[in-house]
C-alpha cells in the first residue's frame, strides 16, 4: 500500500484507501464490531434468556411459557395500553405542535429567531433533569402544582412534559422541510389569490410529506421505548407503568429476568412493526401517487 502514501502531505492518503475494497473493508469494520458488542450480542441474550427460568440457582428451559403469560397478563396489557395513549398524546403534543411552531416561526426574523431558540432549548436537556425538575413542581406539599401526578391526570402530565421537551426538536425538522418548498410554487400560488390557509394545506403541508414521515417514525419509536420521565416521575406507580419500565420492575424489583426478557423481545417486535407500519403506508401513499386519480 506504499502507493496511498501522500508524499505532499507526508501521511496516508484515506481517501485513497477508502477508494480501495480492503480500506472499504477496513473503515466499515469499527461499526460493526460496535454493533456486534452492543446491539447484536445483548439482543441475541435477551431473546435466549426469554425461553429460560432465572428463579433460583436452575435455569430450567420454559419454552414459551413466558409469552403465553404476557398474553393474558393484566399489568401487561395496561402498560401496553398506557403506551398507546402516550404515543396518541405525543402526535399532538410533539408533531403536531412542532409542526404549528415551524410554520408560525417560518419567517427569519430577529424575534422568531429568538422563539426559535426558546422552544428548541429544552430539547437539549436531559429528560432526567427534565424529569427530576418537574417532579419537584409537582411535588405534595411542596410543590407549585402538587397532584398532577395522581392517577388520574400522570398519563396526561407527562405527556405534556415531553411534548414540552420534543416539540422544539419536531420544529428544527419542520423548519428545515419549510425551507426546501421552492419558492416560485409560493409566489405562484399569491399570484392565484391564494391566501395563506389555502397555501399551507395544498402546498406546503404535501410538499412537506417526506419530513412528515420521518417524523412520525421518531415519534412512534420514541413513544415506545420512553422510559425516563416515567421511571423518574413514577417510579412505583403501577397504574401508569408502560412497557419499557414494567420490564425493568420484572427484572430488577422481582428477580424475573425471563419475563423482563420476554417483555424486551415484544417491546422490540413492536417498535419494528410501528415502522414497518409507516414505511408501508409511505409506499403505499406512492404507489396512489403515480397511479394518479382514477
Amino acid at each position: 500500500m506504499g502507493f496511498l502514501w501522500n508524499l505532499e502531505l507526508g501521511s496516508w492518503d484515506f481517501v485513497a484507501i477508502a477508494m480501495t475494497r480492503r480500506g472499504q473493508i477496513l473503515f466499515f469494520l469499527p461499526a460493526l464490531l460496535v454493533f456486534l458488542v452492543f446491539v447484536l450480542l445483548p439482543s441475541t441474550q435477551t431473546l435466549i434468556d426469554s425461553f429460560y427460568s432465572h428463579q433460583g440457582i436452575k435455569h430450567p428451559f420454559v419454552g414459551t411459557l413466558y409469552y403465553r403469560y404476557a398474553v393474558t397478563d393484566p399489568k401487561f396489557h395496561q402498560s401496553l395500553g398506557n403506551n398507546l395513549k402516550y404515543l396518541l398524546w405525543t402526535l399532538l403534543f410533539e408533531v403536531a405542535a412542532g409542526l404549528a411552531l415551524a410554520v408560525g416561526l417560518e419567517k427569519n426574523t430577529r424575534f422568531n429567531n429568538f422563539l426559535r431558540v426558546a422552544f428548541f432549548s429544552p430539547a437539549v436537556l436531559s429528560m432526567v433533569v427534565v424529569g427530576l425538575v418537574f417532579g419537584f413542581l409537582f411535588k405534595d406539599g411542596v410543590g407549585v402544582l402538587p397532584g398532577m401526578l395522581n392517577e388520574g391526570r400522570a398519563l396526561l402530565t407527562i405527556s405534556v412534559i415531553s411534548g414540552w421537551a420534543s416539540a422544539g426538536f419536531f420544529m428544527v425538522i419542520f423548519l428545515a422541510g419549510l425551507a426546501n418548498v421552492p419558492e416560485d410554487v409560493l409566489e405562484a400560488a399569491r399570484l392565484d389569490g391564494a391566501s395563506a390557509r389555502q397555501t399551507f394545506w395544498r402546498i406546503k403541508l404535501p410538499l412537506l410529506k417526506e419530513v412528515i414521515y420521518v417524523a412520525l417514525l421518531i415519534c412512534f419509536t420514541g413513544a415506545f421505548k420512553a422510559f425516563d420521565l416515567f421511571w423518574v416521575l413514577l417510579p412505583n406507580q403501577d397504574h401508569t407503568s408502560i412497557v419499557s419500565t414494567l420490564l425493568v420492575k420484572e427484572v430488577i424489583r422481582f428477580d424475573n429476568q425471563g419475563y423482563g426478557s420476554t417483555l424486551a423481545v415484544i417491546l422490540t417486535v413492536l417498535v419494528l412493526l410501528s415502522v414497518a407500519i409507516i414505511i408501508g403506508a409511505k409506499n403505499l401513499w406512492r404507489r396512489g401517487e403515480r397511479r394518479g386519480p382514477l
